[in-house]
């Protein structure tokens, strides 16, 4: 083991990482109030963004969020003219939430803030196998469970 891989760098990723959080939370909050939209809303969408069309059940699941609340998300998404509601073809029952996105980068485009916390062009300059570490480690963190509801509200 290298010197290089020890407590201290482990300590100085979460640290950057807590730091890149922070700024990516801020710039979303002000692009959520940008956009008249709760910051639940804008979660919902860059969902929808990666994903597709999906039920509010999956992005409750997605999000941690209750049903409930989820139907709340998708009337203000509604009202906003970023996602339409449809029956699943497959199953009547079920609804399915299709974005559109066009419009939702359109006003992203005119109404958030102009800078992003971070972009990624810096990975360019990482060698092919880095790449893959990078790959990987954002792979890792992406499949961690969503937030669960809070224990108690102080």
């Amino acid at each position: 083991m290298s010197n290089e891989s020890g407590p201290a760098v482990v300590g100085e990723i979460a640290a950057s990482l807590k730091t890149f959080a922070a700024r990516h939370l801020v710039h979303s909050l002000l692009a959520s109030e940008a956009l008249g939209l709760a910051p639940a809303d804008l979660v919902c969408m860059c969902l929808l963004q990666l994903h597709g069309p999906a039920t509010p059940g999956w992005l409750a699941e997605m999000t941690g969020l209750s049903t409930g609340a989820v139907t709340g998300v998708v009337d203000r998404l509604e009202r906003a003219g970023y996602v339409t509601r449809a029956q699943d073809p497959r199953d009547r029952r079920r609804v399915i939430v299709a974005p559109d996105l066009e419009r939702f980068d359109r006003d992203i485009q005119a109404h958030a803030p102009a800078r992003a916390p971070v972009t990624l062009e810096f990975l360019r300059g990482y060698p092919a196998a880095q790449l893959l570490t990078v790959r990987r480690f954002a792979a890792d963190l992406a499949a961690a469970p969503a937030p669960a509801e809070p224990r108690s509200k102080i």
